[in-house]
């Protein structure tokens, strides 16, 4: 049926509700001429007079009362779908399915998701944590935490922030070594390193120093990574949100505190049709205003 044609069935419905083509015409917003002659189109459509004219009133028909029926059941088939949209907007449901790297997706991201479930209780979470670079289009996802601006141009990228890494070790282990002034030392040291980060590039001042690690320790697990050094294994490079807790707890202590390493940055990236998703839209405002990201992301 086409688009018209219901518009001028609801028209219909607002002439016989209203007793007139004035009134209508004024609910409506449209000259009553137009009114007037889009009736009489329909009526020519359908085939049947729907309204008996006078100059004084308008009755209906024994058409019209029927089709005045449908016409009217057609109405609030549309109210009902506005209101059913409405309430999946306040209140969002179904399933949302988040990729995360391992690092953020036990630490940060589990944190988020508490909270956010805790105010959409209706939303289901399908969480896949892992440092493997997901396709969201082909398996499904609908959003995903990325290190890095993204660079498929397909892809919405949303900013987090900025975090700062530090160069974290154990006391135990730093203790069996001479204290570190320089990066040149890191050639003297064992380092367990993040594939993906296997080159440290480090600053202090005008003072540049890049670090290009040997594959004696690689990983592909920050919170591996983590452990190792907790376990006096060596020196890491951890984002700050991973080495907070165990350096205010004295397990780990900073390396090199007076030299600078490069932050990583955090974007929550989705496909643009997927947005029209009232879950995924809620979560994506949600991520973004969480303190469990902005105490660490700048």
């Amino acid at each position: 049926m086409a688009l018209k044609r219901l518009q001028d069935m609801a028209l219909f419905a607002l002439v016989a509700e209203s007793g007139s083509f004035t009134a209508a015409a004024r609910r409506a917003g449209l000259p009553k001429s137009s009114v007037s002659q889009r009736i009489s189109q329909l009526e020519q459509a359908v085939g049947l007079r729907l309204l008996n004219r006078t100059t004084r009133q308008l009755n209906l028909t024994f058409a019209g009362e029927r089709y005045l029926i449908h016409c009217q059941e057609m109405m609030q088939a549309s109210e009902r779908a506005e209101l059913a949209l409405e309430r999946l907007r306040d209140n969002p449901s179904g399933r949302l399915r988040i990729t995360s790297p391992a690092g953020i997706g036990a630490t940060l991201l589990a944190r988020c998701n508490v909270e956010f479930q805790q105010r959409y209780p209706d939303v289901t979470l399908e969480v896949s944590v892992s440092d493997d670079i997901r396709d969201l289009v082909q398996e499904g996802f609908d959003v995903a935490l990325r290190t890095g601006k993204p660079q498929d141009s397909s892809l919405i990228g949303r900013r987090v922030g900025l975090c700062p890494r530090l160069l974290v070790a154990s006391p135990d282990y730093l203790a069996k070594h001479p204290p570190m002034t320089h990066p040149q030392q890191l050639a003297t040291h064992r380092c367990i390193a993040h594939r993906a980060w296997a080159e440290w590039l480090l600053r202090r001042g005008e003072e540049d120093y890049r670090w290009l690690l040997p594959s004696l320790h690689l990983t592909d697990n920050l919170i591996y990574a983590r452990e190792c050094a907790l376990s006096h294994a060596g020196i890491t490079l951890l984002p700050r949100f991973l080495a907070q807790e165990p350096i205010s707890r004295g397990e780990l202590v900073q390396v090199l505190p007076e030299w600078e390493t490069e932050g990583n940055e955090l974007w929550l990236v989705y496909p643009g049709r997927k947005l029209n998703s009232p879950a995924l839209a809620r979560f994506v405002d949600f991520a973004l205003q969480s303190p469990v990201f902005r105490d660490f992301y700048r």
